[in-house]
């Protein structure tokens, strides 16, 4: 019994003396495993900091590049400008005439507007009702847009819950639904119903149209990302603020500085008051809502003393719901300037 014991000991011991080296063995097998991991990872941290290396020298390489080009764009437009004053001269004309919605977006610099939002006068989405030529009201001029898309594609139900929703959320429910829409059929005509829209809007409200006049000769930039309505920037995007970046065709903005070139020379005040009451709306414009929107701050994480700064953000195209003018795809949709009515 005593000898049985003894082994049992013995035995006992062997196999932990085993079990301590397969142990070691193990430890020392997955020490060398996760050093190799971390050689790895070291490897490829390094690999990304090269990338990021060659990235910030091809950034700046890019940075010279467009330098040179806007300095030979620069020769050029001046190169063209010359020759359009001489033609000009020959015709008998002021080569000198005003036409801000033709200005190259590299020479707007910081003197700009950025009109789009629920809360922009200027913007189609201002809700303030407007009759259209058949007497019909509409609550703003996008809804009257929406109107005449959903007019446009003989969709009789959709004209009627757009015109008598309660409000511009609902109405934008009823122009997504619209039956038989064609984008590209909308867009050959989409640009002279948001202008008419909006003419109906300056021609029956006399502030609004004061507040344009207000607007002097400063170039007017639709911010929305329709690239043909806007500048290709909503207004919560810092692009939106550097006429460098904008690649759209900022038609609603050039419409609205025809206008109020067109109506300018017949406008007259009714008197002080009403010039320094548009003044004083139009210094508001200028500080809070005709402006880039800072989304940090707007959502109060951060501001000048708790400030909160910026304008509104209009809509984008069908599906995707902003605060501003009309949409796009289907003409106008949410946006900064609602021309779109994308699905």
């Amino acid at each position: 019994m005593t000898a049985m014991l003894f082994l049992i000991i013995v035995n006992s011991e062997q196999a932990n003396n085993f079990l301590r080296v397969e142990m070691g063995r193990t430890y020392n097998e997955d020490s060398a495993h996760l050093q190799q991991d971390v050689n790895f990872m070291k490897q490829e941290i390094s690999m990304i900091r090269n990338a990021v290396v060659l990235l910030e020298t091809e950034k700046d390489n890019l940075r010279q590049a467009v330098r040179k080009l806007k300095l030979e764009n620069a020769r050029l437009k001046e190169k063209v400008r010359r020759i359009n004053d001489k033609v000009k001269a020959v015709e008998g004309k002021d080569g000198e005439e005003s036409n801000e919605e033709e200005v190259d977006y590299d020479d707007i610099g910081k003197d700009f507007i950025l009109v789009g939002g629920a809360q922009d006068p200027l913007s189609i989405r201002y809700e303030v009702t407007i009759v259209d030529d058949q007497s019909i009201e509409h609550k703003s001029a996008e809804r009257y847009y929406w109107y005449k898309m959903a007019e446009y594609f003989g969709d009789a139900d959709a004209m009627e819950k757009i015109k008598s929703a309660p409000n511009t959320a609902k109405a934008e429910e009823a122009m997504k639904d619209i039956k038989g829409f064609d984008e590209k059929s909308w867009n050959e005509v989409k640009m002279k119903i948001w202008e008419k829209g909006q003419t109906f809007k300056f021609e029956q409200v006399r502030w609004i149209t004061n507040l344009l006049i207000e607007t002097g000769s400063c170039y007017i930039a639709v911010s929305h990302q329709d690239k043909m309505f806007g500048t290709g920037w909503r207004k919560n995007r810092e692009e939106s603020n550097k006429p460098i970046f904008w690649d759209g065709k900022n038609m609603g903005g050039k419409f609205l500085m025809r206008y109020r070139k067109k109506i300018a020379a017949d406008h007259s005040w009714t008197g002080p008051a009403e010039k320094e009451e548009t003044h004083h709306k139009y210094m508001e414009m200028k500080r809070f809502v005709w402006r880039r929107i800072d989304p940090a701050v707007r959502a109060g994480i951060a501001g000048p003393r708790g400030a909160l700064r910026g304008g509104f953000r209009g809509f984008r195209g069908r599906g995707t719901r902003m605060m501003g003018g009309p949409g796009i795809r289907r003409g106008l949709s949410s946006g900064d300037n609602g021309f779109s009515r994308s699905k």
